[in-house]
């Protein structure tokens, strides 16, 4: 298979390196897809989604990048086509349904922390918190032998982050050797690199 590389620097293909994915394509005319009750459809973008999809765009700051205009349609093809994987908001954090997690333990005996006194404007702040949580499908009543401590946290900016002391229930979990990526290998791979761009988590 003939490969081309378009950077201006050397790129290292390791091997087992998977560079392409196979698939045998079954090719079907107009006719025989009529035949089959297929409908061909042409989506029509309106007004209301070329706006949306601006409003989108402003959070990038595009106008002060130093961008070819080429460039600058690409990275917007980019981030319009992954549009829904970018939080517009702190409470924007997405769902999936496709797996459920699981936590495996030493021992089922459950752990029960004594619920920690929050008192004044604070406690305001984590209720608010908690039912902005409920509402957005976040979290849910539970009864449960299992309960750990919630900790607020002040932000740098000022805000109020919600976290669990789940030690307890770590020093319960069976431990997964799971290997990290290689430092020296991940700088390599950025050798020839022009942009980069940094990701952080919702919440």
């Amino acid at each position: 298979m003939p490969i081309m590389n378009c950077s201006d620097g050397m790129i290292q293909l390791k091997a087992g390196t998977i560079i392409a994915y196979a698939q045998k394509l079954v090719s079907k005319n107009n006719g025989e897809l009529a035949e089959a009750g297929f409908e061909w459809r042409k989506k029509e973008v309106n007004a209301s989604e070329n706006k949306k999809s601006e409003s989108f765009m402003e959070m990038f700051r595009m106008d002060e990048a130093k961008l070819t205009s080429d460039q600058n349609k690409k990275v917007e093809a980019l981030l319009n086509k992954f549009s829904k994987c970018i939080s517009l908001s702190d409470n924007d954090v997405g769902k999936t349904s496709t797996l459920s997690h699981s936590i495996k333990l030493t021992r089922d005996t459950a752990i029960k922390q004594p619920i920690r006194r929050i008192n004044g404007e604070l406690a305001e702040e984590v209720e608010t918190q908690l039912q902005q949580l409920s509402d957005d499908g976040i979290i849910r009543p539970s009864n449960s032998p299992w309960s750990s401590c919630i900790v607020p946290v002040k932000k740098r900016c000022g805000g109020l982050r919600l976290a669990i002391d789940y030690r307890l229930l770590n020093n319960l979990t069976v431990k997964d050797s799971f290997p990290l990526p290689n430092l020296n290998d991940a700088v390599y791979n950025l050798h020839g690199s022009v942009f980069f761009s940094t990701l952080d988590l919702t919440r």
